[in-house]
């Protein structure tokens, strides 16, 4: 992956990731809209009892059906800046994107479980929309700069999982080392892995754990494990060390 691959891959995902959490912040706003509406001149008790048979999570699926197939076409996208050395399978690729899918899914259906919450409260209540709405996005896991977390998140452990796959292909004394942004909001853990230079997997293994394959440094994190081949972009072992001891960080 050269300059451009690199950048692009992580501007790729922070615009695409932007425009599925701008859908389903639209989404959230759509279906506490439609429930009300079905209130129409139902008492709070009537409401109560409708609302209790109906599937608030199919509601909310339907309505995220543009969010969910950028999300799967992100994840297509990012193979074209991904760097390949060694050879998966289109049903192994299919799998992890299905994963993501369903992680996806799974997070669609537990927004679902809380709109349906919060409009129950805001009907007895006599809140009106916007308030209700305002509840539903102040919860952790619905605020919008959350839920981007969570899709930058779930696509960067993708391109990660892939490049792991490969990884475990390779021979035992490959070398690698760990690429991404040098900046600020680079995490300490991010800056020693990548100032350990050229490190084989069994050694990455033994210094940073297994998880780091394909967490990376933690949420939100911009960083990778990738092959050493000369004058590898996004790797600066000697910039990463430079700031750890101006930080204090040894």
């Amino acid at each position: 992956m050269g300059v451009d691959g690199l950048m692009s891959d992580q501007l790729f995902i922070e615009q695409n990731s932007q425009l599925i959490t701008d859908i389903l912040a639209e989404v959230q706003e759509r279906t506490v809209a439609e429930l009300y509406a079905l209130k129409g001149s139902k008492t709070a008790e009537e409401f109560l009892v409708f609302i209790e048979g109906l599937d608030v999570g199919q509601i909310v699926i339907s309505k995220s059906k543009n969010a969910i197939n950028l999300f799967e076409q992100t994840h297509g996208g990012m193979l074209q800046s991904i760097q390949g050395f060694a050879t998966l399978s289109e049903d192994t690729l299919q799998t992890l994107i299905n994963y993501n899918t369903q992680s996806l899914l799974s997070q669609l259906g537990d927004m679902a479980q809380i709109i349906k919450k919060e409009v129950v409260n805001g009907i007895i209540s006599g809140a009106g929309r916007q308030s209700v709405l305002n509840a539903v996005r102040g919860q952790r896991s619905l605020r919008p700069d959350q839920v981007k977390t969570l899709i930058d998140t779930a696509l960067n452990e993708y391109s990660r999982s892939v490049t792991k796959l490969m990884i475990d292909k390779m021979p035992k004394d490959t070398k690698y080392v760990y690429i991404g942004a040098l900046d600020g909001k680079t995490r300490p853990i991010c800056l020693k892995m990548m100032a350990a230079d050229k490190l084989t997997k069994s050694e990455i293994q033994a210094t940073f754990g297994s998880d780091v394959f394909i967490s990376g440094g933690g949420y939100n994190c911009r960083h990778k494990w990738e092959i050493s081949v000369q004058d590898k972009f996004g790797h600066d072992a000697e910039g990463a060390e430079r700031i750890i001891k101006e930080k204090g960080l040894n």
